[in-house]
């Protein structure tokens, strides 16, 4: 049987599956989301005003400009004072001397200053994490499919602890940005590795389920973020606490096995063999620890045959010693393996070379899909999370609001993928989120009649942020069941480079919300988001097929989806006619089993040898 196959019939949900998809949850969607999210937190820009002596501070409106800023609000001046409030009204610049009214929150923005002129650094520290995390996508993915999925999520894990702790004692603002994107670098190998094993420990048929689950763990780490932030109020405290908790993830070396389906991919398939097989040990599954799970290339087959192959005419004439252990069928039968079938799983196993990512038509078509779907959910569902602290209200319990939306996102996408699978889902879910957040652009703050709209923006924002999170958890799954086993490594993380650059572009669709052009980004969001939604019509449908391990799989998965209703009777009618063909075939086979056991115990029975039992 092929891999997909022997991973349905020794998993399932059960605990050794439930126990690696926690465990590779927690290790990467903790650093993914306090490294990647907190500078919302720690790049906190407090209100503030020019820093005055200390007679004038018992007045600060006297000597502190009253001013509309350029989005509208309107308060005390953050750049300019007053020369002389007593003899004119004339006003300077400050003096790269402020006062901050921070709540007891000590961020970078007050270590550097990173105010008024200078006001656009904080986005740009976050800007050049996103940098460090588009050049991952490109290197580290490689390394994900060369040297395996559990060594470089260990590895990456360990260096974020390093460079985090490392990046809590920046004496320079500078050192702090250099050090933030190559913690962007770290964080997505982390993710890209984690993400592919977990693809991969499932059969096709529970794959949407755990892929979409996933999404769980990372509303938890998000939601632990706000908390964690609130109770440590100084960025560098909170900079060695989010970046040691990753060393803990070193005890994987012993736990952590490696995905089974990159070992078959590999040619390792002793090691997949043997690891299928404690799979099975641990989930309870019955199988016979003779019974071999995996089709091999025939270099590999065993040379002693087993039951699970028709007998030759030399094993028919000369009993084994274990004549009755070879005729008693295996737990898990294993179909016979035709010359054909040996060549077609030999092909299976060999790579498909990387030339074939940009060559082939079909999977050009998919990297640029793909590409702009991850582009529109990095740039809409970063840009909605980077401008949280311009929401009316308090900035942790709206940053806690956008994370339990998620909740309810991700169960209708779980709901939605299984009963009308990935591609339509995805594109109603661009759309939903499209929609209102364009909207928001013609919504004033208050009516006509001095009302207050501040809560019907911040629904809208959040009905976009449901959507997209909707989305995110579909895509992540998506685009990874288009590409075989050998590139779905390197073809997630080329996909995943126009999203880092929506990713890249989010934190300035931010700081665009603090000047005259805060409408401009909602206008962007609205466009990006329908635009490429529409465009996932032209991506075929997974759901249901196994994972490809061919570029022949992925042409088959291609044409097989177009005309989605038909085909999908089609496939059925076709899956009806292969399952009675094997049922034939495991027919035929068990009647040559008896046949040969028929005529080894005639030839026993003359020579005096005959087992009884």
């Amino acid at each position: 049987m092929d891999i997909d196959e022997a991973l349905r019939v020794v998993g399932g949900y059960r605990r050794y599956h439930l126990t690696i998809f926690i465990l590779l949850g927690v290790s990467m969607f903790i650093p993914v989301a306090w490294q990647g999210l907190s500078i919302v937190f720690m790049a906190w820009e407090p209100p503030h005003w020019c820093r005055l002596d200390d007679a004038s501070t018992n007045n600060i409106s006297v000597h502190i400009p009253i001013v509309r800023e350029d989005n509208g609000n309107v308060g005390l001046s953050k750049c300019t004072k007053y020369v002389n409030s007593s003899i004119d009204y004339n006003i300077t610049t400050c003096t790269n001397q402020w006062t901050y009214d921070n709540n007891g929150y000590y961020t970078v923005v007050e270590q550097w200053n990173l105010v008024c002129q200078r006001n656009y650094l904080s986005e740009l520290s976050q800007t050049a994490y996103h940098l460090g995390c588009l050049f991952s996508e490109i290197v580290f993915s490689y390394l994900v499919d060369r040297y395996g999925r559990k060594m470089v999520h260990i590895v990456s894990n360990l260096a974020i602890s390093v460079v985090g702790i490392a990046t809590a004692f920046s004496n320079t603002f500078i050192t702090f940005i250099v050090l933030r994107t190559i913690l962007g670098m770290l964080t997505v190998a982390c993710l890209n590795s984690g993400l592919t094993e977990i693809m991969e420990l499932f059969d096709s048929k529970r794959r949407a389920v755990a892929g979409i689950s996933l999404e769980f763990q990372w509303i938890f780490c998000y939601l632990t973020l706000p908390i964690l932030t609130y109770y440590i109020t100084d960025w560098r405290i909170l900079q060695i606490v989010m970046s040691a908790t990753s060393a803990i993830w070193i005890i994987y070396f012993w736990i952590l096995p490696e995905s089974p389906i990159w070992l078959v991919a590999a040619g390792r398939h002793d090691e997949a063999e043997k690891l299928l097989h404690q799979i099975a040990r641990w989930n309870g599954v019955p199988v016979d620890p003779n019974t071999q799970l995996l089709s091999r290339p025939e270099s590999s087959l065993p040379l002693k045959p087993s039951a699970d192959y028709a007998l030759s005419e030399h094993d028919m004439e000369t009993p084994s010693d274990n004549l009755v252990t070879d005729l008693v069928p295996p737990a898990i039968p294993v179909q016979p393996r035709s010359t054909s079938e040996s060549a077609a799983r030999k092909k299976r196993t060999m790579s498909v070379p990387l030339k074939n990512l940009f060559k082939d038509k079909y999977l050009r078509l998919y990297l640029v899909i793909c590409s702009l779907l991850w582009l529109a959910n990095c740039f809409v569902y970063y840009a909605l999370i980077l401008s949280t602290p311009s929401l009316a209200g308090n900035r942790f319990i709206n940053f806690l609001i956008m994370g339990f939306v998620e909740l309810p996102a991700v169960f209708l996408a779980l709901y939605t993928t299984q009963k009308f699978g990935r591609r339509i889902p995805t594109c109603v879910y661009h759309i939903i989120a499209g929609v209102p957040i364009t909207i928001v652009t013609f919504i004033p703050k208050t009516s006509a009649s001095g009302t207050d709209l501040s809560a019907l923006i911040v629904t809208l924002v959040m009905i976009s942020k449901f959507a997209i999170s909707a989305s995110f958890s579909v895509v992540i799954l998506y685009a990874k069941e288009l590409f075989p086993t050998n590139l779905r490594g390197t073809s997630s993380g080329v996909c995943q480079v126009l999203g880092r650059i929506g990713a890249i572009l989010a934190p300035m669709a931010a700081y665009a919300t603090k000047t005259s052009y805060y409408w401009l980004p909602n206008i962007i969001f609205g466009f990006v988001s329908i635009a490429v939604g529409l465009l996932t019509l032209v991506l075929p449908e997974t759901s249901g097929h196994p994972l490809p391990q061919t570029l022949e799989d992925v042409h088959r998965m291609a044409t097989g989806s177009r005309g989605h209703h038909t085909n999908d009777a089609k496939s059925k009618s076709t899956r009806k006619e292969e399952e009675e063909a094997v049922e034939q075939q495991q027919q035929q086979q068990q009647q040559q089993q008896q046949n040969s056991k028929s005529q080894l115990n005639n030839n026993s029975a003359g020579a005096g040898m005959v087992d009884t039992r």
